[in-house]
């Protein structure tokens, strides 16, 4: 496949993983939030899946800076569980969320390291 089908997969995942996110939050608990909480992590894994995949065709190997975004894309894999168990409020998760996110972009974006 080509990189720029990677990478639009990679996209799909995004999305993917932040309606699911979305879904999680606003659902009563049991209600639902089965459907969102797979929607979330099928999201993680095109997302894993199609980045190292566009990673490996544009023969980027593992620079420091994808290595960091991975790891803002654990910290967000994680933020359900922290409202579940009750460690973090639903709104405080939603704006941690979209920080890392924003954080993930800025690092594909502007590759600083």
């Amino acid at each position: 496949m080509s990189p720029e089908i990677y990478k639009v997969l990679h996209v799909v995942g995004v999305l993917m993983l932040f309606l699911g996110l979305g879904g999680m939050f606003a659902a009563e608990p049991g209600k639902g939030s089965r459907l969102f909480a797979m929607l979330h992590g099928l999201g993680l894994v095109a997302m894993l899946v199609a980045g190292i995949g566009f990673a490996h065709k544009s023969g980027y190997g593992w620079p420091n800076w994808m290595i960091a975004k991975i790891g803002c894309w654990l910290v967000v894999a994680a933020v359900p569980v922290m409202v579940k168990k009750k460690v973090l409020s639903r709104f405080v998760g939603i704006l941690l969320a979209l920080a890392i996110g924003a954080t993930a972009v800025w690092l594909a974006q502007a590759k600083p390291f």
